[in-house]
């Protein structure tokens, strides 16, 4: 750990401490919350009327914010960049991808985390070193809250379509989550998934994913993302001149294994 950094890390460590205790502690009240909104059904459609929200992190109700899926100094705020969900063809903006934190989890926790993760982006110059086995843990649980974070987007998001796509009136109010084409999804199995999500942050040892986690240099100009649940994420971000891929589910015996895979799947994406 470099000098520069040991103070944020220190802080990082004690609220990524109380975040992994906290989500264990709340994980029943949360994902009750989630099937009571946004997988039970009335007469076969989905709620149009929900209780009060909830941090998706803690369970409070108090003092509740929005917490962008992807942090805005990703995207540098720009309020025009979106992506494609390819689900449904649909196009969202990055600035209005947002899910509910209480204050605390969202600006003590989650943000000392950015604040921390986007330092050490600064600091850390791939052409002398590389990151230091703390700092390569923060960055995965780092990538691994995105992960929750979309999976808690896609279960609030109905499917609609693209107008290219047509409109599929018996589908529209299906949370997108259970409408993936790469998996026979049930309501019972999107849960399944949102709570090993929630199991991999309150995991505290992340030594055995260090192969998992690939790092690029990047000369690219502009910010890149693409994202399968529960297996991938990649993030390219131009600001730093790095990328990082990440394996959720995968173990690889050494780091050239991963990156061989990470490799011939952004070939594709790009």
């Amino acid at each position: 750990m470099t000098v520069s950094t040991a103070p944020i890390y220190m802080n990082v460590d004690l609220n990524l401490r109380v975040l992994r205790t906290s989500l264990r502690k709340n994980s029943k009240i949360i994902i009750d919350k989630i099937i009571n909104d946004y997988v039970q059904r009335v007469n076969g459609k989905a709620k149009t009327h929900f209780g009060p929200d909830i941090c998706m992190f803690c369970a409070s109700n108090l003092n509740l914010t929005r917490e962008h899926v992807i942090p805005r100094w990703l995207f540098e705020g720009c309020p025009k960049k979106d992506f494609i969900t390819n689900i449904n063809g649909l196009r969202q903006n990055y600035n209005r991808t947002t899910i509910t934190a209480c204050s605390s989890c969202n600006n003590n926790i989650l943000s000392q985390l950015e604040i921390y993760i986007n330092t050490i982006f600064s600091i850390v110059d791939l052409n002398k070193s590389f990151f230091c086995i703390s700092e390569v843990e923060n960055i995965i649980r780092w990538l691994e809250i995105i992960e929750y974070k979309f999976r808690l987007l896609n279960i609030k998001r109905r499917f609609l379509t693209s107008k290219a796509g047509g409109f599929i009136p018996y589908l529209s109010d299906f949370p997108i989550s259970m409408l993936r084409l790469d998996k026979d999804y049930t309501p019972a199995k999107v849960i399944s998934e949102i709570r090993r999500s929630q199991k991999r942050i309150g995991i505290k040892d992340k030594t055995q994913h260090f192969n998992s986690l690939v790092v690029f240099r990047s000369r690219n100009k502009s910010f890149h993302f693409f994202h399968t649940m529960d297996d991938f994420i990649f993030l390219e971000l131009p600001q730093h001149k790095k990328a990082f891929f990440y394996f959720f589910n995968k173990e690889f015996s050494s780091a050239k294994e991963a990156y061989m895979e990470a490799k011939k799947i952004i070939e594709k994406a790009y």
